[in-house]
């Protein structure tokens, strides 16, 4: 349904934005992203099981808090960015974007006519909250979050064509990816992919557009914001329950040693 976008207004703003991930596809964790005072969450769905009908469902359970639900989608595919636009998705981050020109057919897939080839249908589809917002058709376009992902060498070649594309409202570099590309992967902290990093940040940051990413190694997400970036997206639902129930079995461990118990537990006792 239509509202106004929060996280693109505290972007053209200069606010920093502060966000985390999903990469399950419940509505539940969207919901309690959405309402824990994150500015922002984003749904992964290039790495994560969820599809058009998931993202309906996260944003119907989110419209009740503040964040600014963005999809990171399976790529660039136009036919699946038109259909999260018409269900009311307001913000989109697309992976793996390597020339200007991919980044023209992506804002061009979003945009209706004369600026793109989005398809009108406007007055059925439940971002114009189904024809109720009258005006839809003429705030549509600058309503919606454009984040383009930065994540290979070769993008980084390229990365001020990238940035300059009208229509690109945001550059994530993705360090992960990055790394990969140049044969270190996961080493996102090693001196050649700092290299890439600066390069792609002074690249945006000549084309005028702000700068999104994670923390990475070396480099926490206040660091991230220090280094002048707008938005930091921190880690996943499932890193944090993956951290806490890892914690916790530490803590059962050492319980159980101290016990004398087995993994079983005592004999004869009640296991329920």
């Amino acid at each position: 349904m239509f509202r106004p976008n929060r996280l693109k207004a505290r972007i053209r703003a200069g606010e920093r934005s502060f966000g985390t991930w999903l990469q399950s596809a419940t509505p539940t964790f969207a919901e309690l992203a959405a309402t824990a005072g994150f500015d922002f969450f984003i749904v992964d769905q290039e790495h994560g099981p969820g599809d058009l009908g998931d993202a309906i469902d996260q944003m119907r359970a989110a419209s009740g808090g503040e964040a600014t639900m963005v999809v990171r989608v399976p790529s660039s595919e136009p036919v699946y960015l038109k259909r999260l636009v018409d269900a009311g998705v307001e913000g989109l981050l697309v992976p793996m974007v390597e020339t200007a020109e991919e980044a023209r057919a992506i804002v061009a897939a979003c945009r209706f006519p004369p600026r793109g080839s989005r398809g009108n249908a406007w007055d059925i589809t439940r971002s114009s909250s189904y024809g109720f917002q009258a005006d839809y058709y003429d705030r549509a376009d600058d309503n919606l979050l454009i984040i383009v992902q930065i994540e290979t060498a070769r993008a980084v070649e390229n990365a001020r064509e990238i940035a300059g594309v009208d229509g690109v409202d945001v550059v994530f570099i993705g360090p992960t990816d990055l790394s990969g590309s140049i044969g270190l992967p996961g080493q996102t902290g090693a001196p050649e992919v700092t290299a890439l990093i600066e390069q792609a940040m002074k690249a945006a940051v000549d084309a005028g557009k702000p700068l999104a990413s994670v923390p990475r190694i070396g480099r926490s997400w206040q660091q991230v914001f220090d280094d002048g970036f707008l938005m930091v997206a921190t880690g996943s639902e499932i890193y944090y329950y993956r951290q806490a129930t890892t914690a916790l079995m530490g803590e059962w461990r050492a319980y159980r040693g101290d016990q004398g118990l087995s993994a079983e537990g005592p004999k004869g006792s009640y296991s329920g």
